[in-house]
């Protein structure tokens, strides 16, 4: 059975008319020169599984606001509910789209309809190398499909706003994304890019009228409304190939890293992306339509030397000259490195190779860092104390996936003070720990 999808520009424009429509039926129509849609099916996704805990908070009549982290925010307006109610955010994976780095929430109570729309803010980091001109929020509905909203863009703020008056499962997402089959790169190795769409589903009857069902990403589709042009190396060594896609645009390529790699360095690799046509459904826009008009995408590819440590901590990466050492004692698998602030321990109970989740058990991985500034030194682990349960609370797995001559792996999760005292949820440090490290 032949496989339908939409370019960019038609999925933009198609999905503004169907959200326009259902809420205004005094819209006017899409110019005459935008391409017909054609749609790909939309696609059942299975539900988020929680990732971390939940932040709640009780709001009556009289409204309130509650907010995850730096992640996400609830403004629930006076009389959105008649009687004090337990709102809470919870992380959840993110089955909308596993390769995205957006982190999925699930909204509650779920099962209410509220008496006047709540906003949800999804805060983004301006100027980090994505695309929020083509960047949208979307739900997940009871029946497994994820559909796509009319949101509003503050690119200044790096803020995208939604109203509703339904809880569910939701996240961000970019229409058009530039993603690549790893981060990291040694000598002699490639890297694979691809530009990806979001395409639409079949229009189909929804929970409510402001929505329309998302299908599979797929390559960018060909389209005249839509050119692709400017790959290239804008920093950094190696070489850089476009390659034509399946819908026969340049919206693939080949990045080849030098043939000798003396020291960690980033590779950043640009696209254009141009539409004529294009645009998203957005309140605060001119007409409600955001357009797309010239994107320019970023990504960055890390080289790496034979031997690495690289950490982030909240994605600032972390200078370590010392690799450390790594070593298997008594079946337990360690990874000590240190530079002259940090000093961090991985430990995964187990000797092979593995996804260790967090926890003190067999087949489970703690984390453990230790920062001094100054005087003052203060220690982070991968768990809390919950005050509901008195048990700890685990954050975040390792994956190891070299245990020979070299051990080699991952840790990516949240790090919690050591010393945090109260029941509120203790503030987190995003951790991202990459290692090549010789075994001793």
């Amino acid at each position: 059975m032949e496989r339908h999808k939409t370019s960019l520009l038609t999925l933009a424009g198609y999905l503004t008319l169907v959200l326009a429509l259902s809420c205004n039926k005094d819209t006017p129509a899409p110019a005459d020169d935008e391409a017909p849609p054609v749609f790909g099916e939309p696609v059942t996704k299975p539900k988020g599984q929680p990732s971390a805990s939940a932040a709640s908070a009780i709001i009556g009549p009289a409204g309130g606001v509650l907010q995850y982290e730096q992640a996400v925010r609830l403004e629930v307006p006076p009389e959105a509910v008649a009687q004090p109610t337990t709102f809470a955010i919870q992380p959840i994976s993110n089955t909308l789209d596993d390769g995205s780095a957006a982190q999925a929430f699930r909204l509650m109570p779920e099962g209410v309809h509220f008496k006047k729309p709540i906003k949800i803010s999804f805060p983004y980091i301006p100027g980090n190398g994505d695309n929020p001109t083509a960047r949208m929020v979307a739900f997940q509905r009871n029946d497994g499909i994820w559909c796509g909203v009319p949101t509003a863009l503050d690119a200044q703020q790096g803020l995208l706003t939604v109203e509703t008056n339904h809880f569910s499962d939701w996240v961000w997402f970019d229409m058009l994304s530039l993603r690549q089959d790893k981060e990291t790169a040694r000598a002699g190795e490639t890297v694979n890019l691809k530009l990806m769409e979001q395409v639409l589903g079949a229009l189909m009857p929804a929970s409510t009228i402001d929505s329309v069902p998302l299908a599979a990403m797929d390559d960018i589709g060909f389209s005249k409304d839509v050119t692709v042009s400017g790959w290239r190396i804008v920093s950094g060594p190696g070489t850089l190939e476009p390659k034509l896609n399946t819908n026969l645009l340049l919206g693939d390529a080949i990045y080849t890293a030098p043939t000798t790699v003396n020291e960690a360095a980033n590779v950043e690799i640009q696209v254009e992306v141009e539409s004529r046509n294009g645009y998203i459904s957005d309140p605060t826009a001119p007409n409600g339509r955001r357009k797309l008009g010239k994107m320019i995408l970023l990504t960055t590819i890390r080289l790496m030397p034979e031997n690495f440590v690289q950490l982030k901590l909240n994605g600032a990466e972390q200078d370590f000259a010392h690799l450390g050492n790594a070593r298997v004692v008594n079946g337990t698998l360690y990874i000590r490195t240190h530079n002259e602030q940090i000093n961090l321990t991985l430990q995964c109970n187990g000797a092979g190779r593995g996804t260790y989740p967090g926890g003190f058990g067999n087949g489970q991985s703690l984390f453990s860092l230790t920062r001094s500034q100054g005087q003052t030194r203060r220690s982070f682990a991968n768990f809390y104390r919950s005050c509901d349960t008195n048990k700890e609370v685990f954050n975040g797995s390792a994956v190891i996936s070299t245990v020979e001559d070299y051990v080699e792996g991952t840790f990516t999760g949240n790090l919690y003070p050591v010393d945090h005292q109260s029941c509120d949820l203790p503030e987190a440090t995003a951790v991202e720990f990459k290692f090549r490290i010789k075994r001793s």
